[in-house]
């Protein structure tokens, strides 16, 4: 299997390896073992002094901070166990159960631990959909997750929550795995790939009405066009509570790479709103249960981010608290107005797919898959216009060609109607007034001030005052731009003296 087609699966790609490279392999097991913890379980200087303690305790070569593992944008310590000697990997595990342990008598709370692994062994640790980590989780009763990478960083890490004795638990059996796949150099020069929209295979599952469901299907030119499959499938068909669905709904089904997902989806949410306007309907995205914490995001800025990238599209995740099995379904409603719903259903369908290879790590920062949304929308909209502009092109011409007989009479009746009109126009209304304002606010404002005049046409100049800071406005024109003028000079006034 390639690199790039592990990628499409949504696990980080792992070459296939002939029997005498596994066998080199095994011969690099003394692998160094590689953490980050975060600042808020432990400063620097406090861990510097447990793991100089810990590596006299157990004979161990090398325990130290590591700056080069320093994960981008989170404030925290890296550090590494090392020891090339074969005999040394079980004490090596024990010291790392010790750090642990004096970690959590400092802090007597639950923590979590980022293990630092090779990209290149990726897919041993989350095993074929998921069912490796998923066995972990289960045995250790710890939270696991092997997250997104991270832009301009080598390594992948690993979330481990839980109390110290399950942390250790899980590190254990993912040192056990490793150790029987052996690691080689190749697994730590190989770099993560972005996830490539035009690539991945998804089948994407759509909760709607039956009636909106049978005009999509009807509509077959969408296949062709986007180079996609719609099914139509019954409630029965994702393992969802039927009390989250209307006894009307039913679920469609879009098979196809990520991309043309995005563009097929996004031009049935045009279709059907103008074909129903007087049903407001939000879009309802199925996804698994289990990514339901991660879409929210830590205290809901996952989905802040994803509404705001949407343009304010109101997103809710319809799931219960205790849904976190690997084989339940949830739903995602999508509330807006069409374009909101446009955005926010491709950002959440690529946020989907991230989540199959781990999902985020970071509340704030740069991913790999971060610019491919935008990158999306931008190639859509080129698109759009191309097509508006070809459509425009050629209705242009029969509209020059209707134009040019009418222009003459219309150029004549303008004249007659403006020389008839003019003696009937009342005269402005016009006001020269003068205000006095602090001549550092009006400073501050200058700029602002000018292009809000120039738009309303009324005239302004700034005269020294003769009461200390103050200045003189004079204000000329309409007498509603004037009007408006000094409005906005005593709006900004306030503003600006509560700052």
């Amino acid at each position: 299997m390639s690199q790039d087609r592990g990628f499409d699966q949504g696990l980080s790609g792992q070459s296939s390896q002939s029997l005498s490279h596994q066998q080199d392999q095994k011969g690099l097991n003394q692998f160094s073992i590689d953490f980050f913890i975060e600042k808020r379980f432990i400063t620097q200087e406090d861990l510097k002094s447990i793991l100089e303690d810990v590596r006299c305790l157990y004979n161990i070569q090398t325990i130290k901070l590591n700056p080069q593992n320093q994960i981008p944008g989170l404030d925290g310590t890296a550090f590494s166990i090392i020891d090339h000697d074969e005999n040394k990997l079980n004490a090596r595990c024990d010291a790392v159960n010790k750090i642990l342990q004096l970690i959590e008598q400092r802090n007597k709370q639950k923590l979590e631990i980022f293990m630092l692994i090779p990209e290149g062994t990726v897919s041993t640790v989350i095993g074929t959909q998921g069912k490796q980590i998923e066995s972990i989780k289960l045995e250790t009763k710890a939270h696991l997750v092997v997250n997104q990478p991270i832009y301009e960083f080598q390594l992948r890490t690993v979330t481990i929550l839980g109390e110290s004795s399950r942390i250790f638990n899980a590190f254990k059996l993912i040192i056990k795995q490793l150790q029987e796949r052996g690691i080689s150099n190749e697994d730590y020069a190989k770099k993560a790939e972005p996830l490539d929209p035009k690539r991945v295979m998804t089948k994407a599952k759509f909760a709607f009405l039956s009636v909106i469901i049978e005009y999509i299907l009807k509509n077959r030119e969408l296949e062709k066009k986007y180079s996609v499959r719609l099914k139509g499938k019954g409630i029965n068909d994702i393992k969802i509570k039927k009390n989250k669905l209307r006894k009307d709904e039913g679920i469609l089904q879009i098979d196809g790479t990520l991309f043309n997902v995005q563009e097929a989806i996004s031009n049935i949410i045009k279709k059907v709103t103008q074909q129903f306007k007087k049903n407001e309907f939000d879009i309802r995205i199925v996804m698994p249960s289990n990514f339901a914490s991660k879409l929210i995001g830590a205290k809901g800025c996952q989905i802040k981010e994803l509404a705001n990238k949407a343009r304010g599209a109101q997103i809710k995740v319809l799931s219960d608290k205790d849904d976190s099995d690997i084989v339940q379904d949830c739903l995602v409603q999508v509330s807006g107005s069409m374009e909101n719903k446009q955005e926010a259903t491709i950002l959440i369908l690529e946020q989907i797919e991230c989540f199959k290879n781990g999902g985020p790590i970071l509340e704030s920062g740069k991913y790999i898959n971060e610019n491919f949304a935008q990158q999306y929308k931008n190639s859509v909209q080129i698109q759009d216009m191309k097509q508006k502009r070809h459509q425009s092109s050629s209705s242009d011409s029969n509209r020059r060609q209707r134009s040019r007989s009418s222009n003459k009479r219309q150029k004549y009746l303008k004249r007659s109607r403006s020389s008839s009109s003019s003696k009937h126009k009342p005269k402005q209304q016009v006001l020269k007034t003068k205000i006095i304002v602090k001549q550092s606010i009006i400073q501050q404002m200058h700029k602002q001030l000018v292009r809000f005049c120039s738009d309303l046409n009324v005239k302004i100049k700034t005269l020294p005052s003769d009461i200390g800071q103050e200045a003189v406005v004079k204000i000329s024109g309409d007498f509603r731009g004037c009007i408006s003028v000094i409005q906005y000079i005593l709006n900004e006034q306030c503003k600006l003296s509560k700052r």
